[in-house]
């Protein structure tokens, strides 16, 4: 997920942004807030200060927003992703293998048709950002992007289907058909969707609350990447000797739980060090989400091959 300044087609009026307190003031010394600041102006030196600016000392910053008004902003947020991830885990326990008869593309794997959708949605709201209508451009605006300053709760899920640049599309969706389908395979596509949905909003919850209790309102995030962490975060778990490429050094291969360790110090180290271009926080938290659901995945395999044993009488030594 991206984490970019507010671009210019949100409006003030959309985000409700709070006025920057942090920004220096720059004024011509021929005005009267600067010449108070200073002695004035001599007659000999008018022209050549007239090319300068005069710096004048930032406004004291404003009071810090109270807890209580933070974890107002996050309740229903917090809501929804708890409905989400419940809906989620429910399905993927409940989903049964559709027969041929049953399905649309009968003869389309199941795995390729899952991710095919994924990336189809994906590329709709691709071309809804392009081409802009006036019942779809308010949508938008806001249930597919995150914005601290107003955040509504179907952004949680709405944001991870969202990108505005060709580049972020391509990238994440290259990501995803490439270790989808495979992971897909493994584990059904009941329990993949559950994990990709409920990786979705628990991504963006922790980049929303990260933005909040860090009072950076206008801060706007939108992007697969951290439901696509959770997807790489449960492969390398289920798969931890699987050899990767990746996308940028295709001449090296590195193996899946290698791959994950390396992203996880990248992210730690771009929270820390304040790197705004990516939404870290979002891609850790993903990962992260990955884990447990891998280890829960091979938890609960295990479970179920046991009691299979002991329903065939096998292993009773």
């Amino acid at each position: 997920m991206l984490a970019p300044s507010a671009p210019p087609h949100l409006k003030s009026h959309h985000l409700l942004l709070p006025p920057q307190q942090t920004k220096r003031r720059f004024l011509p010394p021929n005005h009267p807030s600067a010449n108070a600041s200073g002695p004035p102006a001599n007659s000999a030196t008018s022209a050549r200060r007239r090319r300068c600016l005069r710096y004048l000392p930032p406004p004291p910053p404003s009071p810090q927003e109270p807890l209580t008004a933070q974890a107002q902003r996050l309740l229903r947020p917090t809501l929804f992703t708890l409905l989400v991830i419940g809906g989620s885990l429910y399905y993927a326990y409940a989903y049964t293998t559709p027969r041929p008869s049953e399905r649309w593309f009968p003869t389309v794997p199941i795995a390729f048709a899952t991710v095919a959708g994924i990336i189809g949605i994906n590329l709709a709201v691709f071309v809804a950002w392009k081409i802009p209508l006036p019942v779809t451009w308010r949508v938008l605006n806001k249930y597919f992007v995150s914005v601290p300053a107003l955040p509504y709760s179907a952004s949680m899920l709405g944001s991870a289907f969202s990108h505005q640049t060709l580049t972020h599309l391509g990238v994440n969706m290259f990501v995803l058909y490439s270790l989808g389908t495979s992971l897909c395979e493994q584990i059904g596509a009941g329990p993949f969707l559950g994990l990709y949905t409920s990786g979705a909003v628990v991504s963006s919850l922790a980049s929303l609350a990260w933005n909040v209790v860090r009072q950076k309102f206008g801060v706007v995030s939108l992007g697969a990447s951290g439901a696509i962490s959770t997807v790489v975060g449960v492969y390398a778990y289920i798969n931890p000797d699987a050899e990767l490429y990746i996308i940028f050094l295709p001449f090296m291969v590195f193996k899946a739980k290698v791959v994950v360790g390396f992203m996880a110090c990248m992210e730690v180290v771009g929270i820390t060090r304040g790197w705004a271009v990516l939404d870290h926080v979002a891609h850790l938290s993903g990962l992260m989400w990955g884990v447990v659901g891998g280890w829960a995945l091979m938890k609960e395999y295990k479970r179920r091959m046991e009691r299979r044993r002991k329903e065939k009488g096998i292993g009773w030594w």
